[in-house]
């Protein structure tokens, strides 16, 4: 998602600048990331229901090529 105040030309030019070094970003493309559930003991425990408040979620993933930073940002729908 974008910012309100970049303007159209910047959106344009590519996936945007680093916010900690200002390089130019590289897609490195579509991830799903596992939230929710449980660890450690309680999974020992209640087994597959204490996995029941798990869910996946799929995010875009940018990496700055000069610092190596990682951002991560909710795909557009």
């Amino acid at each position: 998602m974008s910012s309100p105040n970049q303007t159209d030309e910047a959106k344009a030019a590519g996936y945007g600048a680093c916010l900690r070094c200002g390089a130019e970003l590289s897609a490195v493309g579509l991830e799903k990331f596992r939230v929710g559930g449980t660890s450690g003991g309680w999974k020992m425990l209640f087994g597959e229901l204490a996995e029941l408040g798990e869910d996946m979620i799929e995010l875009e993933v940018f990496a700055c090529p000069s610092c190596r930073k990682v951002e991560l940002r909710v795909p557009v729908a």
